[in-house]
């Protein structure tokens, strides 16, 4: 097996550092503040690019803090001559993956899961994460019913699931 070394500096926010980012991320931050902006930017898939060039070839950071790269993105939108977009530009992390079923493994009952999420949720917050991506929201589900396959009881402990993790989104 090969591994290539990284060369993107690592991103610092509160008391984290996160390594693992790429031209997606960049890509949603960029449609975010487009459609906030009420402007259609059909190249944001080179301007997110043309970021990460610049942080793998140019930036001379091994660290760098989240503002300060929202700011050089801010700036560098506005000489594009995008300043609507950049004015719309909103400071977000890279998604932090939770998943749920390991969650669901220490605390099988639902009054304790749900408890459990809502700490691991403040710790990421306390810690400078805010955004997430949840994922083993099904087999979750399946362990907190106490179901081996989908059936009512599961559906129902889905839909009690997703509700939480909707209004955890919007809590944001």
């Amino acid at each position: 097996m090969i591994a290539f070394k990284n060369k993107r500096p690592l991103l610092q926010t509160g008391h984290c550092v996160i390594s693992d980012y790429d031209a997606t991320w960049l890509e949603d931050v960029l449609q975010q503040a487009a459609d906030s902006a009420g402007v259609n930017l059909p190249f944001r898939g080179e301007i997110a690019k043309a970021i990460l060039i610049y942080l793998e070839e140019q930036c001379p950071l091994h660290a760098v803090p989240l503002d300060y790269l929202f700011q050089r993105i801010s700036n560098m939108l506005r000489q594009a001559g995008l300043p609507r977009i950049a004015d719309h530009l909103r400071l977000q992390t890279p998604p932090v993956v939770v998943n749920l079923h390991e969650i669901a493994e220490k605390s099988p009952l639902p009054l304790f899961f749900f408890n459990e999420l809502e700490q691991h949720l403040a710790q990421l917050r306390r810690l400078g994460l805010t955004t997430y991506e949840f994922a083993g929201v099904e087999s979750c589900s399946k362990l907190l019913g106490d179901r081996q396959r989908s059936c009512p009881t599961q559906r129902r402990m889905l839909d009690e699931l997703n509700a939480f993790l909707e209004q955890h989104e919007t809590s944001l």
